[in-house]
């Protein structure tokens, strides 16, 4: 079974109540060799931005800003693809689902990812799969094993694809728990 689930979500503001786009998750077992992407048990959703603005959450003209500067692809799969965009409440409830019963989720940091997605959660009246003591931040571990971004870039990665974005922070951990010689 697995335990670890690394989330990234991506947003049309920074704030804990940011409006959320997309939903990517893969589930990943820190103590075992990293499988190939294809190869890893994945969740991933668009989310319909009227469902977001119905339960209040934000959107900020900076964060718009920034993704005007973003791929073209990047942006279109984000902001304007709404083929299999569902509602943030089905989403959620799809994620409880695929979680299952695993036991540590990761974000890219102490104050986004699991922070907004548990406000998400709150918001439509349901309780996030994981305790607050169970989540665990990759910039964290990046730090006290030395890894730096531009270590990560030989990865075929879009940035600011969840999914990818999950993969290459997975591969990070990798490579931090590598060097600190840990498992």
């Amino acid at each position: 079974m697995m335990k670890d689930v690394m989330i990234d979500i991506e947003t049309l503001a920074t704030s804990n109540n940011a409006l959320i786009l997309t939903i990517g998750a893969i589930k990943w077992d820190r103590k075992k060799p990293l499988k190939k992407k294809d190869d890893l048990d994945k969740f991933y959703r668009r989310i319909n931005i009227n469902s977001c603005k119905k339960i209040g959450l934000e959107i900020n003209q900076e964060t718009l800003n920034w993704w005007e500067n973003q791929d073209e692809v990047v942006r279109y799969e984000a902001l304007e693809n709404n083929e299999n965009r569902v509602d943030i409440k089905t989403a959620l409830l799809e994620f409880i689902e695929w979680y299952g019963n695993c036991k540590f989720v990761w974000g890219n940091g102490d104050d986004f990812d699991c922070v907004i997605m548990t406000n998400a959660f709150e918001k439509c009246g349901l309780s996030p799969p994981w305790k607050f003591w169970e989540t665990r931040y990759v910039r964290t571990l990046y730090d006290l094993g030395g890894v730096k971004n531009y270590m990560l870039k030989k990865l075929d990665c879009k940035a600011h694809n969840a999914i990818d974005d999950c993969y290459k922070q997975i591969y990070g951990c990798k490579f931090a728990i590598k060097k600190l010689g840990i498992y």
